[in-house]
C-alpha cells in the first residue's frame, strides 16, 4: 500500500500525438492507457503525477484523473494556460500544479533566483487571474523543468541549488 507516496509518470511524448511519427497512436488509446496507469496508482493508495515536456494536450492529461500536473513553466507556460478551463476544473477538484520553473537546459547557466522568482510570480498571478483561484500557491509545488540527466554534475547541482533558493525566496 502506497499511502502519501507520489508516483510520477514521465510522459514526454504526449506532445507528439497526431504527428507523422505517431500517426498510429490514437488520442483515445493514449487516454485509455494513461487513465489505466493513473487508476493503478490510486488503487495502490498513491498520489499520481505526470510530467509532460513541451506542448502536451493538457485536457487529455487532466481527464486521466491525475493528481499533479508537472510542466515546463520555464519554456511552455503560454501553451499550458491555453487549457485554462481544464486547469480550473483540475484545481477545483483539488489538483496540484508542479511548476517546472528551474531550467534543465543551457539556460541554467544564465539564470538566477531573482529572474526565476519574477517569472514564477508573474505566471502564478496570470493563472490566478484567469482561473479566479486566488489560493493557487496552496495548490503548487516547485520542480526543475525536466530531468537533469543531460547536464554536467555542476549544472545539475546548480539546478537543485536554485530550486532550493527559489523556494526560500518565494516564502519571503
Amino acid at each position: 500500500y502506497a499511502e502519501n507516496i507520489i508516483i510520477f509518470i514521465d510522459e514526454p511524448i504526449l506532445s507528439a500525438l497526431g504527428s507523422s511519427s505517431y500517426i498510429g497512436v490514437s488520442e483515445n488509446e493514449a487516454q485509455r492507457l494513461l487513465s489505466e496507469v493513473v487508476d493503478s496508482i490510486h488503487k495502490a493508495g498513491g498520489v499520481s503525477g505526470i510530467h509532460c515536456c513541451g506542448k502536451a494536450d493538457w485536457a487529455l492529461v487532466i481527464r486521466s484523473g491525475v493528481n499533479i500536473l508537472n510542466f515546463d513553466a520555464f519554456e511552455y507556460f503560454d501553451s499550458f494556460i491555453a487549457y485554462k478551463n481544464d486547469i480550473f476544473q483540475f484545481l477545483e477538484r483539488g489538483g496540484t500544479i508542479a511548476w517546472g520553473i528551474v531550467p534543465t537546459t543551457e539556460a541554467i547557466n544564465k539564470t538566477g533566483v531573482d529572474l526565476l522568482k519574477q517569472q514564477l510570480s508573474d505566471q502564478i498571478r496570470i493563472l490566478s487571474n484567469i482561473t479566479g483561484i486566488k489560493s493557487l500557491v496552496e495548490h503548487s509545488i516547485l520542480t526543475p523543468s525536466c530531468g537533469a540527466g543531460s547536464r554536467t554534475e555542476e549544472e545539475a547541482q546548480r539546478v537543485f541549488s536554485l530550486l532550493g533558493a527559489l523556494k526560500e525566496a518565494m516564502l519571503k
